[in-house]
This record gives structure tokens, C-alpha cells and sequence, in this order.
């Protein structure tokens, strides 16, 4: 016997918090309601997803499958019917959208703007993160898709990263620095200034790229960690170093501060970070309105 989806759904729910009592809250029925229908759930699938010692629940092999599986299912459920419930009308909705400080005056904008446009009917609601704190939002549901900047190789599973725009690298320097006034910067130019590097690991996608193309020049440079949360802005102030970045991480006008492009041209990769497998037709509106810019 096929479970119904309702079972499969309680049986997600208990599985995400490991505890029945909260699951059956967030599910808003009583906890005796929840228990029988993860019996019959058991009954008709014929093996143990939960192991019952006292109050205490644990996870059987057979159920951790389940939970794996079922949360793709449910996902698919749940986007299949916002697909058939949109066919023939303009997605509309509310999403979560986290974005990378560093799309705070280029992409970020021009992505809210086009959505704006092409796709009216979906609300964006916005907020900044770190990019390894957005790619985890985005795997836990807390966000519905995400800008993120320079991304790692290792991203979690949950997680698909679309292309979006490589945007050539700058370096960014004190205006009265003696290298500001140059048309290009090489890496053995800057053999003996301090680079700032991000000082969190939920920026080392940033951090690897810049310093791969410190390798292949075959130039060792000299790094600090940027104390600041601010793109290295304050730091470079201070001539604590320069900082290899995107140029539209920063205003368009911003005195004090001279931007010079890297030499070999060094490509920062914005990407926008969705759950994978089904998404909703407004998720799936902006992701087009993405693709297309």
C-alpha cells in the first residue's frame, strides 16, 4: 500500500525536530493524533522509522531513507501544485531573498528592479549575509534563494548555484597610495603589499580565488585578515593593506579611495543560490528574470 502524502509530511516533521511533541505543534494537531498516524505509517510500510525508548525517539536507518526521500518528494508536491494553481495567471508570492554585501549597489539592485518588472506579482524581501550564512539559509528553507559572491567548490547538497555574472577584479587602494596612479596591477606588483584576505570562513570562496591568482603568477603574498565587516573599506583607510575586489561592491562615487584593475584579468563570480529539485513558480519567475540578466 502507497502512503498518503499527509503521513510521509507528519513523519518529515518529526524526523526535522526529533521530537514529537514540537513537530506535532508545528503540524497543529495533538501529539496522540501525530503518534497513530506514524504507526499506520510504519504499519503500511512494514518496518520501524522510529525507535521508541520511554519518551525518548531515534531515527532507524529505514527512517533516516525516508527523510531524505521524502523531503524531495514533499518539495516536488508542494511545487507541482503551485505550478497547476499558476498555469494561466502571473506567479505571484513572497520570497526570502538573501544577498551577498558585496551586490549591495550592482546586482542586487538591477535583480530587484528587473523582477520588479518582469515578474510584479512576486514581493521580494531582502537581507545580507555572509555568503557561506546565505548558502546555509538557502539549504535550511530559511531563505528561498539567494546573490551570492564567490562561492566555494564545496557547497551544501540542498544547494544549486546558478551563474549569474563574473565581474572583472579591482584593486582597491588608498587614493594616496604610490600604486594608484598605475592603469594596471599585476600580482608581482603588489609581491610586497598586504593584501587583505576575508578574516571568516564564510568567505572562502573570496579568499581561495584571490590567492590561486597570487599561485599561478607564482608570487607569495603578503596577507592579513580584514578586521572589519566591510568589504576591507575601513582598513584600506587605515593602510592596513589593499583589497582585490568587485568595483560595484562600492558607490559609484567614493572619495578616498582609487580603483585599479587587476592585470591578468581575474573573473569574481556572482551566483544565485537556490534549493534543488522543485522550486515554486515564484521562485522559479525570478530565477528566470535572473538567467536572462
Amino acid at each position: 500500500m502507497t502512503p498518503e502524502l499527509r503521513l510521509i509530511r507528519y513523519f518529515v516533521a518529526v524526523g526535522q525536530t526529533s521530537n514529537m511533541t514540537r513537530a506535532a505543534q508545528s503540524l497543529h494537531i495533538s501529539q496522540p493524533s501525530l503518534s497513530a498516524a506514524i504507526k499506520q505509517l510504519e504499519a503500511q510500510l512494514g518496518v520501524e522509522l522510529l525507535s521508541r525508548r520511554g519518551r525518548r525517539i531515534a531515527i532507524t536507518p529505514a527512517g533516516e531513507q525516508l527523510l531524505r526521500s521524502g523531503r524531495e518528494l514533499l518539495a516536488a508536491a508542494d511545487s507541482l501544485v503551485d505550478e497547476v494553481r499558476q498555469r494561466g495567471s502571473a506567479p505571484q508570492g513572497r520570497l526570502r531573498l538573501g544577498l551577498s554585501p558585496t551586490a549591495r549597489y550592482g546586482i542586487g539592485p538591477r535583480l530587484l528592479a528587473a523582477s520588479a518588472s518582469q515578474a510584479p506579482a512576486v514581493m521580494l524581501y531582502t537581507s545580507e549575509d555572509t555568503t557561506g550564512g546565505l548558502l546555509r539559509d538557502v539549504a535550511a528553507g530559511r531563505l528561498d534563494l539567494a546573490v551570492a559572491f564567490c562561492a566555494p567548490d564545496a557547497v551544501p547538497g540542498d544547494v544549486e548555484l546558478i551563474p549569474l555574472h563574473q565581474e572583472p577584479a579591482v584593486v582597491h587602494l588608498a587614493a594616496d597610495h604610490p600604486l594608484a596612479s598605475r592603469a594596471t596591477l599585476s600580482a608581482g606588483d603588489l609581491a610586497d603589499v598586504i593584501v587583505l584576505i576575508a578574516a571568516s570562513r564564510d568567505s572562502v570562496g573570496f579568499s581561495a580565488r584571490i590567492l590561486h591568482a597570487f599561485s599561478q603568477a607564482g608570487v607569495t603574498p603578503r596577507t592579513r585578515a580584514d578586521p572589519y565587516p566591510d568589504l576591507g573599506l575601513q582598513a584600506v583607510r587605515e593602510g592596513l593593506g589593499v583589497v582585490i575586489y568587485a568595483r560595484s561592491a562600492f558607490p559609484p562615487e567614493l572619495r578616498g579611495s582609487a580603483f585599479v584593475p587587476f592585470d591578468p584579468p581575474l573573473k569574481l563570480p556572482f551566483q544565485l543560490a537556490v534549493r534543488a529539485g522543485g522550486v515554486s513558480g515564484s521562485v522559479r519567475a525570478v530565477v528566470d528574470v535572473a538567467r536572462a540578466m
